[in-house]
């Protein structure tokens, strides 16, 4: 007679440890998924700032350049004059207006570079700060609306400066450039004081590239060039 063996599986289950084990193991994967997530959206953030900041500080360079470029005439230069020509808060820009060639041709026109917002163009979590440019009867439209730290403007006397020697000072060299920038009471022996003898621009712009989670400032770029109008520079002629 055949035998036959029969055996009977056994059914086996998850013991609680294993099941917390698993729901650890999985609150891991996910922590670290959120966590690299996170991570990615925080660096695309940043980099899509400092695209926005490039992109408002090329378009307004580039059409301050064009204006400057054709300047004829200095009309007006607000700024903030400090005795020391070097202080951190000289040559703050609160109104600029240049003369130019009217675009038709005939005559001149008058250009109006102007800031507008906190004083001494600090930040203020309540106020924005905007540069505007205006043509006479034109609409004042505004090149730099979101991130601007602080603008600057120079008047020189179209010198184009050289580098700071190896082994010259900090004070040698800032005593070497002092007379070529316009101060209504510029200090340096025969210093640049008379607007009407302005023949070069320096531009040095400052916008917040990054900020934190707080939308706090963590990072700026500073952009400076200098311009020479070729009307008012016989070295281009």
């Amino acid at each position: 007679m055949t035998k036959y063996l029969h055996i009977k599986g056994k059914k086996t289950g998850f013991t609680l440890v294993e099941i917390l084990i698993s729901f650890l193991i999985l609150g891991i994967v996910l922590a670290v998924g959120y966590t690299l997530l996170e991570r990615t959206f925080v660096s695309l953030e940043r980099q899509r700032q400092s695209l926005d900041t490039l992109h408002e500080a090329r378009n307004f360079l580039m059409v301050i350049e064009k204006d400057l470029r054709e300047m004829t005439e200095v009309v007006e230069l607000d700024t903030i004059f400090k005795s020391h020509l070097f202080d951190e808060e000289n040559a703050l820009l609160y109104k600029l207006i240049i003369e130019v060639p009217a675009r038709n041709g005939i005559g001149s026109q008058r250009v109006t570079y102007s800031y507008e917002g906190p004083d001494k163009h600090v930040d203020s979590p309540s106020r924005k700060k905007f540069i505007y440019r205006q043509v006479d009867g034109g609409e004042r439209k505004a090149l730099v609306t979101n991130q601007l730290n602080y603008l600057k403007i120079w008047g020189t006397d179209g010198t184009i400066f050289r580098n700071r020697h190896p082994d010259e000072s900090m004070t040698d060299y800032r005593n070497y450039l002092a007379p070529h920038y316009y101060h209504p009471a510029n200090p340096a022996p025969g210093g640049l004081n008379e607007l009407s003898k302005i023949k070069g621009i320096e531009i040095q712009l400052s916008m917040h590239e990054m900020f934190d989670s707080e939308n706090k400032p963590i990072k700026q770029r500073t952009f400076i060039t200098r311009i020479y109008p070729r009307v008012l520079n016989a070295k281009f002629d």
